[in-house]
């Protein structure tokens, strides 16, 4: 087949690619007769990610192909087979979907090459974003905000995500907006819900998840829940306003250590050129608590209460930041008409239009909890003016 993008004229100088796969090097094979792998985007400590052509559908795609050396266990396998699995089940504009799966068969004297098919997503890593530069408080915020909003879909579905971190967050551009999408399932875990594990339980003493973001029960050996999730999203916001994590250091077990038992420092205390408030400052606090039962109930209630301070630091936010990519959605017409009497300064009608919206498609929950704080805070007497 004739490939979408034009051939290089003759004579002209590559492109030049710095980065270089930690696996085998896929450019330019074709897996299963059908995607052809082209970039290389990210290389990875378990699996490597490429651009490649869809050569069925002539679209772009993103391809994940596991390490061989991943796959020749049957554990990286299943974990892999998992997250298609789970990520087929969630259909949220913060979560990328997996679009396929499948397994390239060995060449003589090779590995067979399992892989994943994701849409093909333009943008930043968060960790890009941090190591850009200062990020405002309001866009720390903001950036929380929808990864709690794509958080929630996957723990409605009885899943931990295990391994959050800025390196899986992807900040694409939406309707001229920055939009983060989580990435990475292959080390969830089924906690409870309508999926099965197919999985045995982790072995004991297998630490699995980032060093710096683990949460003190990971890190305790102790059974994790949700609230694991929540305290990584601590750390992530202590470090989007600070530029550095709570507790640093290469040395595996004092990390641990600290985690498990040391209690965080305040982002007040590490950043104080920062001003920030001691609302904040404690809400950060709640998600980092060594005890799950002390930080927020769950990701929709820690979304709520960083809503609200987002709204006390920017009283004419739009309530509709991070949703419009839901345009079409079922409920989209009762969202918009909700937008609507927001701005028209009708807060009752605004409530009762976002419920509605949220009855017929719980996507919609941001949208109803953002406006209940924003009008919360209009009652408190900030003007949205």
């Amino acid at each position: 087949m004739t490939p979408l993008s034009p051939p290089r004229p003759p004579g002209s100088a590559p492109s030049i690619n710095p980065l270089r796969p930690r696996g085998p090097d896929l450019r330019g094979r074709t897996l299963l007769d059908r995607f052809r792998l082209d970039t290389l985007i990210a290389p990875g400590g378990m699996a490597d990610i490429y651009e490649a052509l869809d050569l069925r559908l002539r679209r772009r795609v993103a391809i994940k192909a596991l390490h061989p050396e991943h796959g020749r266990w049957p554990e990286q396998r299943r974990r892999f087979y998992q997250e298609a699995v789970i990520s087929a089940q969630i259909d949220h504009p913060h979560v990328v979907p997996i679009l396929d799966h499948g397994e390239q068969p060995a060449a003589p004297g090779g590995e067979p090459v399992l892989f994943l098919v994701m849409p093909l997503l333009k943008g930043l890593t968060l960790r890009q974003r941090i190591l850009a530069g200062s990020i405002s408080i309001a866009d720390a915020l903001r950036l929380t905000i929808q990864l709690l909003d794509g958080l929630t879909a996957i723990h409605r579905l009885g899943v931990v995500h295990r391994d959050l971190k800025p390196e899986n967050c992807l900040i694409v551009q939406r309707y001229g907006r920055d939009h983060l999408v989580l990435l990475d399932l292959g080390l969830a875990k089924i906690h409870a819900g309508p999926l099965i594990s197919i999985a045995p339980s982790s072995a004991p003493g297998a630490l699995i998840g980032t060093l710096a973001y683990v949460s003190p029960e990971q890190a305790r050996e102790e059974p994790i829940t949700p609230a694991a999730d929540l305290y990584a999203v601590g750390v992530i916001l202590f470090e989007m306003l600070t530029r550095k994590v709570p507790f640093p250091g290469a040395n595996v077990l004092e990390v641990l250590s600290a985690h498990a038992a040391k209690v965080a420092p305040s982002v007040s205390d590490q950043a104080p050129q920062r001003r920030i408030s001691k609302n904040l400052d404690a809400l950060i606090a709640s998600a980092l608590h060594k005890n799950p039962a002390q930080r927020p109930a769950d990701a929709a209630i820690f979304f709520k209460e960083l809503a609200g301070e987002l709204v006390r630091i920017d009283p004419g936010v739009d309530p509709g930041i991070g949703l419009c990519c839901l345009k079409g959605h079922h409920g989209a017409e009762e969202a918009a008409a909700s937008l609507a009497a927001w701005r028209d300064m009708d807060d009752e009608a605004a409530r009762v239009l976002a419920a509605r919206a949220t009855s017929k498609n719980p996507q919609w929950e941001p949208l109803a909890l953002l406006i209940e704080c924003a009008a919360e805070q209009s009652s408190d007497g900030l003007s949205r003016r």
